[in-house]
């Protein structure tokens, strides 16, 4: 791919992501009532009283973990506490994600395959969507990618000391990252070279390991609790055993948890560490209990999180627009992808790396609640997989008529 198309695949992609964002900005449309998911809030209280905390007060909290709230602080430090910035930061990060995924495909498939993988990433209308809204998951998708470039540009350890941090970053931002993260320490040392897989995996390890323990050791002594990383983990692992996939986050889900005595009654404990503590608890009693049907309902929510249409809810645009969308992308990208894995099957890097962190993080988000929209970082992955396929088919295309 010449220079110039890639500055112009990038200009679109700046542009599409820019207009929306400003669209939606200006509209004043969330797909979430404000502060649900205690993004903002919690940076705001962090620079209000130096406390992670709700303003006002500045009472600690642990209900969401540090990475994707950090990025909003720094950048509410930076500039001043309007929203916008934020989101134009997102822009920013999911326009140079298309060119670091450019350079990854590139290194590890082909030209073709990385040129396909740049453009679906440019037009993929998720990570358009979401760079305009407090949604972490164009940043998770940044982290990975540039975690991703670093282990494969660069063999040494200190490459994967680099690449180690952003791993720790993208497993603070979110917790279900963790096992993947992990694996990855065992994968690098798998495929190493000899006398220097050692060092290489324990260098990725030690970020890591420290990271994740600094969140872990600040939640103990504030809380004296082990919370490594959310404290919203119980309730969402109780909500996810409970209610069927297909009513979460209608008000079909609200009425059967206003009529289940045991969420109501935990819904009242006094303080958020005894709260999640008593989810926990409840969790782990349904579990022992119905030990099949929580496996069953973990395996739907797998199978779920990777479908490729939406269940129909209050969304802020038409379900027809948001359907024939997630048909005109996912549709035939998740097929392609499939195909490009079948492709690509002996690659160690899609056996040691890619295929492992897909089916982890899909477990991951399994055992609570998994709407599409947990899968988006993985669809660097994914565009990857489907550039291998379409040069594949391109090949076979070109070997039957010429």
């Amino acid at each position: 791919m010449s220079r110039r198309e890639l500055l112009a695949g990038l200009t679109l992609a700046l542009i599409l992501r820019l207009g929306f964002t400003i669209n939606a900005y200006y509209r004043d449309v969330q797909p979430t009532p404000t502060g649900k998911y205690e993004y903002e809030p919690i940076a705001r209280g962090l620079l209000a009283s130096g406390v992670y905390s709700d303003p006002p007060g500045g009472v600690p909290t642990a209900r969401r973990e540090p990475g994707y709230i950090l990025f909003v602080a720094l950048i509410y430090k930076i500039f001043t506490t309007q929203r916008m910035y934020v989101f134009l930061a997102q822009v920013v990060l999911s326009t140079f994600t298309a060119a670091v995924l450019y350079g990854l495909t590139r290194r590890l498939f082909s030209p073709l395959a990385a040129r396909f993988a740049f453009w679906a990433c440019v037009l993929y209308p998720y990570f358009i969507y979401y760079a305009g809204y407090f949604f972490r998951e164009d940043f998770l998708a940044f982290l990975l990618v540039l975690l991703l470039y670093v282990l494969v540009r660069w063999k040494g350890p200190w490459a994967a000391l680099g690449a180690g941090f952003l791993g720790g970053w993208l497993c603070l931002a979110n917790g279900a990252w963790a096992p993947a993260c992990l694996w990855t320490v065992l994968a690098l040392y798998a495929t190493g070279r000899p006398g220097a897989r050692l060092k290489r995996a324990a260098a990725f390890g030690l970020p890591l390991v420290l990271m994740i323990g600094a969140w872990a050791a600040r939640n103990w002594s504030v809380f004296h609790e082990v919370i490594p990383f959310s404290s919203n983990v119980g309730g969402e692992i109780y909500i996810g055993m409970t209610i069927p996939y297909e009513i979460l986050g209608t008000e079909e889900q609200t009425r059967r948890l206003g009529a289940d005595p045991a969420f109501q009654a935990i819904s009242k404990v006094e303080g958020e560490i005894p709260r999640h503590k008593a989810f926990m608890a409840a969790a782990k009693e349904y579990f022992l209990a119905h030990p099949a049907k929580f496996l069953e309902t973990a395996a739907g929510h797998c199978v779920k999180l990777w479908r490729v249409l939406p269940h129909s809810r209050a969304y802020t645009h038409s379900y027809l627009v948001v359907a024939l969308t997630a048909l005109g992308s996912d549709g035939w990208l998740l097929p392609l992808a499939l195909f490009g894995f079948w492709v690509k099957r002996r690659d160690p890097w899609v056996l040691w790396f890619f295929v492992p962190m897909i089916l982890s993080v899909t477990w991951s988000f399994s055992i609570s609640q998994a709407p599409i929209r947990y899968r988006v970082p993985l669809m660097i992955i994914v565009l990857m997989l489907a550039g291998a396929g379409f040069e594949d088919l391109l090949r076979r295309w070109r070997s039957k008529f010429t």
